[in-house]
């Protein structure tokens, strides 16, 4: 498989206000379990560490930065939802395949709610450009997958 029919992709699991304590709370400690899930996913689809991905977890980055301009100093992270977030680098293929394992594994029903979740939650999709100088942080990704592949050979 040619490496350039692959691209980098991000999901992102909008949990809604983060929780006070434990794992869903925003000093909480270890990774929260919905981005396990998410990493687990990317698992199922082509076997352990087969598809190169990163887990997040924190406040939904464009409104966590709008509320740090807007209000400074002043505003409360609590009040700013959170999301966990999975960057994968794959095929049109593999992307499907983990659509569904995600919808699957988070159990996630049309309206939203996730029995995984235990409540309603927003599922969002997005490409990363890898030329655009401020998603360099995802080119990890694609040299995880150069590298395994290169071992392979």
């Amino acid at each position: 498989m040619d490496e350039d029919e692959r691209d980098v992709w991000e999901f992102a699991v909008e949990l809604g206000l983060p929780d006070e304590t434990g794992p869903g709370a925003l000093d909480g400690e270890g990774i929260h379990p919905i981005a396990l899930a998410l990493e687990e996913s990317a698992h199922r689809i082509e076997g352990m560490n087969r598809i190169p991905c990163y887990t997040s977890f924190g406040p939904v980055t464009a409104l966590d930065e709008f509320a740090q301009r807007a209000w400074g100093d002043g505003y409360d992270a609590a009040r700013v939802p959170v999301e966990c977030r999975l960057a994968v680098y794959v095929t049109d293929d593999e992307l499907d395949a983990l659509v569904t394992a995600i919808v699957e594994d988070l159990g996630i029903a049309e309206d939203g709610y996730s029995t995984a979740a235990d409540r309603k939650v927003t599922v969002g999709l997005r490409a990363i450009a890898l030329d655009s100088p401020e998603n360099g942080f995802y080119q990890h990704l694609v040299d995880q997958y150069r590298d395994r592949t290169s071992a392979s050979s």
